[in-house]
């Protein structure tokens, strides 16, 4: 039980002892006065009525005396009134027993008064002529008794149930900043170093107040040290402080992670050879502005493609990392960035090109050096031609789905249900299930397509919607059907965008509100970046915990963490593929988990593939793995 109950439980009790314990008194004493009175009030009958009695026993009128009887019998409330007439050896009664109609029988019954009557022998002289007998009647004495107590009661019950309301006010008012101390409390303990708690007036809450809003800030500030050390770790590895894009160890480290997941894609580089003649003719100062404008350019044209990595190889290249196929489309932006590049120069040095691009497209079985390499001759191909062409390698992408075919396939697959699903169980350290996550494909002409080769579609013709409710209707349904699974679903980023998907969501989960604790989405990183309002506007309604996928590709991302409150990160493959290297220096790592455990979150490492890795990751703050030491198996 709360304090505040405790407290007003208490006090009403007190209060109620203190109103039972005066009405107790109150009834008591006002029954003993009543019965005094009844009392007084019997023996006053007897003797005013022996005195008007007397000269009619004395001449022997008895019809006299009866009509003085019946006089004073039907002006009072008796029970029974008896004069007994000696001489004549006769007896005059009159008699009452009905009881008052206002009082409840059950209180007539508990037998409150004592019988009143009063005898008394009436003479003359020293002639006894009679003897009176009066009985009272108990009847007013118990209406009286009843109308009194029964107001009195009305009135304690008033007076509690007001004390009762004003003891709820008050007590919430005066109780208010503990209150405040326990959610402030509840917040630290789930790592949410939110705003301070209002200082009170009272002074043993005073201290306690300033004492916990101290410590929330100091937390908060040793957080924010936290995320920033792990964030100059990283930059000092992978970032290019002129540019304020990734060099090249971070383009190795990305496209590697990329090419693991099977994702379709192209490889660009840029040489914007007009650099090295900005520094012959103005030096450093321009040169680094220009490639700075270059590299904002650069970033401005890829955001629309929402996952890509762009960064600065070497002094005058650039290497982008895009999910585009087609050759048209590749040929368009390579314009599109030519016309960027040759839009910053002032005077351009005539006859010379500005920039020149070569592109390559993914193929299944590609290294990251070999795409480099490849990317290199078509760049190399691009100045030869000296025109600034560019040179997108073709032989790759011979016989590949044309976008309008993949676009009708997946159409297709959501429209026949033929889509083929599969699960990868998320394990801790200690060989337990944390969840399963959810892999999509589909299979046509038999031939088996993974989401990584449709995807790029889904986010091109808008399908991301249609797709995920569907995934998300046939997920739902078999956690009705199976108590012992959790599943994991990865969102595609236009549905994380889309308020459509989230209110379709919405009502959809609402059906299945019993499964939704073992319901988890799973939100690419680079949605963030782009949509940051996403949590509080429409994940953040929903009773369905999140985590954040392919963390630690984008910059930055650790200060934000602390406002986003992920129930679990997966760490991107860039950084837990190369635990096992020689000369791993695992501090960037160790200080993401840090970051993450101290709001609460889950830290999970990705594409794991060994025992051995399993091991080393143990030691470096994991709380879970994923990967193919564990099979991907089919699901349904």
């Amino acid at each position: 039980m709360t304090l505040y109950r405790q407290i007003l439980v208490t006090m009403l009790l007190l209060f109620a002892v203190l109103f039972v314990t005066a009405y107790t008194v109150q009834f008591n004493s006002t029954r003993q006065y009543l019965a005094e009175q009844q009392y007084t009030n019997v023996v006053n009958t007897v003797t005013s009525l022996g005195l008007a009695l007397t000269p009619y026993l004395e001449t022997s009128d008895s019809v006299g005396a009866e009509s003085v009887i019946n006089a004073i019998f039907d002006g009072g409330f008796y029970r029974k009134v008896q004069l007994d007439l000696l001489a004549a050896d006769s007896h005059i009664v009159r008699e009452h027993s009905g009881q008052p109609r206002q009082v409840p029988a059950w209180f007539m019954d508990l037998q409150l008064f004592d019988e009143v009557s009063h005898e008394a022998v009436l003479t003359s002289g020293w002639l006894q002529l009679g003897k009176l007998y009066v009985e009272g009647h108990p009847g007013p004495a118990y209406y009286e008794l009843w109308r009194g107590m029964s107001k009195l009661a009305s009135w304690f019950v008033v007076c509690f149930i007001v004390t009762w309301l004003l003891l709820v006010a008050a007590l919430r008012f005066l109780l208010k900043p503990l209150s405040l101390i326990r959610q402030q409390a509840k917040e630290i303990e789930l790592h949410h170093f939110g705003k301070s708690i209002p200082v009170p007036a009272t002074r043993e809450l005073k201290d306690v107040v300033v004492a916990i809003n101290n410590m929330a800030g100091m937390l908060e500030v040793q957080f924010r040290e936290q995320a920033d050390e792990a964030e100059r770790l990283r930059q000092r590895a992978f970032l290019d402080e002129t540019s304020g894009l990734g060099n090249r160890a971070y383009f190795v480290s990305q496209a590697s992670s990329w090419i693991s997941e099977g994702i379709q894609g192209s490889v660009a580089l840029v040489a914007v050879d007009i650099l090295e003649k900005v520094y012959q003719d103005e030096g450093f100062s321009s040169r680094d502005r220009m490639v700075r404008a270059i590299a904002e350019n650069l970033q401005r044209i890829c955001k629309r493609y929402g996952d890509y990595t762009l960064a600065r190889i070497s002094a005058d290249e650039y290497a982008i990392l895009l999910p585009e196929t087609d050759g048209e489309r590749l040929l368009a932006l390579g314009n599109e960035i030519n016309q960027s590049v040759s839009e910053l120069i002032v005077n351009p040095v005539g006859g010379a090109e500005l920039s020149v691009i070569g592109m390559v497209v993914i193929s299944r079985g590609d290294t990251v050096s070999g795409l480099l390499t490849a990317a290199d001759n078509a760049l190399n191909k691009a100045r030869m031609r000296q025109d600034g062409g560019i040179v997108v390698e073709q032989d790759k992408v011979e016989g590949a789905i044309g976008r309008l075919a993949w676009k009708q396939l997946v159409e297709n697959a959501i429209r026949t249900d033929s889509f083929a699903l599969s699960v990868q169980k998320v394990m801790n350290f200690t060989g337990e299930t944390f969840h399963r996550e959810l892999y999509v494909g589909m299979e046509s002409d038999g031939v088996k397509y993974s989401a990584g080769q449709f995807m790029p579609v889904v986010e091109q013709f808008k399908l991301g919607v249609e797709l995920d409710m569907h995934i998300l209707r046939q997920a739902l349904q078999m956690l009705a059907a199976d108590a012992a699974l959790k599943l994991a679903i990865n969102l595609t980023k236009q549905s994380c965008a889309s308020s459509t998907f989230w209110r379709q969501a919405g009502e959809l989960l609402q059906q299945y509100r019993p499964v939704l604790s073992r319901l988890a989405f799973e939100l690419p990183e680079s949605l963030f970046v782009n949509h940051p309002e996403v949590v509080n506007e429409y994940i953040g309604q929903l009773d369905v915990a999140w985590g954040i996928d392919h963390f630690g590709r984008h910059f930055d991302m650790l200060g934000k963490l602390s406002m986003l409150r992920p129930s679990y990160v997966k760490i991107d493959h860039a950084y837990t593929s190369q635990v096992m290297e020689e000369h791993y220096d695992d501090a960037f790592l160790a200080a993401v988990c840090r970051a993450a455990h101290n709001i609460g979150a889950l830290t999970i490492a990705t594409r794991v593939e060994s025992r051995d890795q399993v091991d080393r990751l143990s030691r470096l703050h994991i709380d879970a793995y994923q990967g193919f030491i564990s099979p991907i198996e089919p699901l349904g």
